[in-house]
């Protein structure tokens, strides 16, 4: 009865005179395309009136649309000389002045139609605040009515529930004051130029939401786990332009970020790879002899066999280390662009003394050069084995590598699945005797280690000799057909890099003790 009153009135003639009034000055006059629904309707009686249906009266609306503040005042004085039209004015509320319970800005005028015994509401705004689809000047309109609706009805079990549910509110609160701007434009273009795109940082999955399918989270009665589904997709698929989009979506990440993903956990690949430098940066800071050896460094010879006692160091047919393994990596890059799912494994191999560790800090921090420039390139992650290594815990090698640069284990999951690596497995000779005596049906070390659950390409560091024929072919070669091994081979300095060395040095001590 509610609802065939309501729709009778919002058609009636004293409805459609005053529209046409309205409209004389310009005024852009929207009627909704129908009337509340049923199911939202019985809920907000529900929710609002306490199941009391008789308080529920006013479920027609119209949208007054003004182009400025003057038009409105103007659209607000034709409403309430309501009674020209045989219509009363019973309830009069600017939230123009003041802020309403949303924060949403309008001026409200109630008009009761005695004709049908119903009351009509008639909600004026400027075209710059509203969010009604087709009218709207605001990016992604439907963003701050979808939130709302997500949360409107929540009621929290349990404290972590309550606290999320007060900051979706003062989040929702915010989104509303930047698009009504309750706040100065000047703040939302300081918000604004915050924003970062998901194109560029790359925005993590919510572990929450991990071997979960949309139709099981649609299922289950779990606001909380909707909320997070919702976010997520808003963020990945929202591509502001204008001021006001990039700052709604800054709001909506750092509720992401803080509230969902948690402060402690990265939020986004570009964050991970920022915690992976400064975890670098500070392994180097506290490996002194390493720090300072990097500052004479001289880039290695290698071949592809290894070099004996009597061998000339010189030889012709050795090539620079550094270069052959970025041009093997660069190999495997290309590979992957033809969908050759070929994994490569680079395994190097020389002296006790002839530079491994040294060349693969080295190599780790010429790819993080290589990144800058181009952030298409694997991120690099040198794992000292001795370090790192559990008998017990094998396949958790890389994981445990992670946490120990600070990555937090509930994340390790997510990152496997968006980032690639380049893993510098140093030392395997230092943990051979272990790895030997564990008992394990497997003896592949790529197997051992799990590295197939990773996007990543490995390069293993051994000592010559440590392992024999038979260890190095089952151990670090193995025999999978999808996997390719490289054999790279450091040989001693020659007399011009012994030279070239000695010069670096020479130079460093001299800038030091000007520095003193």
């Amino acid at each position: 009865d509610l609802r065939e009153r309501s729709e009778s009135a919002m058609n009636s003639i004293e409805i459609k005179n005053l529209v046409t009034e309205l409209q004389k000055y310009d005024i852009t006059v929207v009627k909704p395309p129908s009337l509340k629904g049923n199911e939202r309707l019985l809920e907000k009686i529900q929710a609002d009136y306490g199941g009391d249906f008789n308080q529920a009266f006013d479920i027609g609306r119209f949208t007054i649309l003004c182009d400025n503040s003057t038009k409105l005042q103007t659209a607000v004085t034709v409403m309430k000389k309501a009674e020209q039209f045989n219509l009363i004015v019973s309830e009069d509320k600017d939230f123009f002045g003041k802020q309403s319970k949303t924060h949403h800005r309008f001026h409200n005028i109630k008009l009761y139609v005695p004709k049908h015994d119903v009351y009509i509401e008639m909600q004026a705004t400027l075209k710059n605040f509203t969010t009604l689809e087709g009218y709207t000047v605001i990016e992604n309109p439907k963003l701050s009515h979808l939130f709302y609706e997500h949360i409107r009805a929540w009621k929290p079990n349990n404290q972590s529930e309550e606290e999320l549910k007060q900051t979706s509110d003062e989040t929702l609160t915010k989104i509303n004051d930047i698009i009504c701007e309750w706040i100065d434009v000047k703040e939302i273009k300081k918000i604004s130029n915050r924003y970062k795109p998901h194109s560029e940082i790359r925005i993590l999955k919510p572990p929450q939401l991990k071997g979960i399918t949309e139709e099981e989270i649609n299922s289950k009665n779990d606001i909380q786990l909707k909320l997070t589904k919702f976010v997520y997709d808003q963020l990945c698929k929202f591509n502001p332009q204008e001021m006001k989009g990039k700052a709604i979506y800054v709001i909506l990440f750092e509720y992401f970020k803080k509230y969902i993903m948690g402060e402690m956990n990265p939020t986004s690949c570009a964050e991970v790879i920022l915690l992976l430098k400064e975890s670098r940066k500070q392994e180097l800071e506290e490996d002194t002899t390493i720090l300072q050896a990097l500052e004479t460094y001289i880039p290695l010879q290698a071949n592809n066999y290894s070099y004996t006692d009597g061998d000339d160091n010189e030889k012709k047919d050795s090539y620079d280390c550094h270069q052959h393994i970025i041009n093997l990596l660069a190999e495997q890059k290309e590979e992957k662009k033809n969908d050759q799912q070929k994994q490569q494994v680079i395994i190097l191999q020389g002296k006790s003394g002839s530079g491994k560790s040294l060349f693969c800090r080295h190599l780790e921090e010429a790819l993080w050069e290589l990144y800058a420039n181009d952030p298409s390139i694997s991120i690099p992650v040198y794992i000292s084995l001795p370090k790192c290594y559990n008998e017990l815990n094998e396949k958790q090698i890389i994981s445990q590598a992670l946490q120990m640069k600070q990555i937090n284990k509930e994340i390790i999951d997510i990152i496997r699945e968006n980032i690639s690596f380049v893993f510098i497995l140093d030392g395997f000779d230092e943990i051979f005797d272990k790895y030997n005596k564990n008992d394990n049906d497997k003896r592949y070390f790529y197997d051992r280690f799990n590295l197939n659950e990773w996007n990543a390409k490995i390069i293993v560091s051994c000592r010559s000799h440590a392992l024999d024929d038979g260890d190095i072919k089952q151990v670090l070669i193995g025999s999978k057909d999808l996997i390719i091994t490289s054999m790279t081979y450091l040989w001693p300095f020659s007399k011009g890099q012994v030279n070239g060395y000695i010069n670096k040095f020479v130079k460093m001590n001299k800038k030091k003790k000007k520095e003193e």
